[in-house]
């Protein structure tokens, strides 16, 4: 019998919900702290999309019980991105973004700069170039025969949007290696960013690439 009241006391209850919502607050506040703290401009944040670079954590028991999971993103490396709504996802996607020859788009981006952009496009990464400087680098593996049509897709992108890649070419019948990076300064730009989007966006020419077999991963 008491230990039925104590269960059913409101006193208890509203203990419950205040010690919630205050772990709540708590994880809103390490959230908001990191964002504040991670040393990019705000154009930049809203470039980089899903909140930037924000960090990670595990989670405590009180978020967990809230079901938290059905709103975020994760990953097995906890390198986590918040879920948002469709229509913010659509604006801040670089993939849907245009290059523009002059002004921001064509600067040099700094290594904050580059870490906010390339949560977008996992598959490059970041290499010194044939040119001598840094850009992102992306080796395919796609049908035998098929590299040099691969190549042309590839430049019909580059094309569209007015932004060459600094390589694109056919090493091998079933390779073909892309750099993109932007000669007049020496580095990466946010065209070379949103190239490599509208690459990887390239249906006809994702068509052409051979998918690499998932990595078999030992958990302890």
């Amino acid at each position: 019998m008491i230990a039925a009241s104590v269960a059913r006391s409101p006193t208890l209850s509203r203990a419950r919900v205040s010690h919630r919502a205050s772990a709540s607050a708590s994880a809103s506040r390490v959230v908001l702290a990191r964002a504040v703290n991670v040393g990019t401009s705000k154009s930049q944040e809203d470039m980089g999309g899903l909140g930037g670079d924000i960090g990670a954590r595990d989670p405590t028991a009180g978020e967990i019980e809230s079901g938290f999971t059905s709103k975020v993103l994760g990953h097995a490396d906890t390198d986590h991105i918040l879920q948002v709504p469709t229509e913010m996802s659509d604006m801040v996607k670089i993939v849907n973004k245009t290059c523009v020859a002059d002004g921001a788009y064509a600067e040099k981006l700094d290594f904050q700069g580059q870490e906010v952009l390339r949560k977008q496009v996992w598959d490059w990464k970041i290499r010194p170039g044939r040119a001598h400087f840094e850009c992102l680098r992306r080796e395919f593996t796609v049908r035998d025969g098929e590299a040099e049509n691969f190549v042309a897709l590839v430049k019909g992108v580059c094309d569209a949007e007015g932004w060459p890649a600094a390589t694109a070419e056919a090493t091998s019948a079933s390779a073909a290696l892309v750099e993109l990076g932007t000669e007049a300064v020496k580095g990466m730009s946010t065209n070379d960013f949103i190239l490599a989007a509208k690459i990887d966006a390239c249906e006809e020419a994702m068509a052409l690439v051979v998918k690499e077999a998932p990595k078999k991963r030992n958990w302890f």
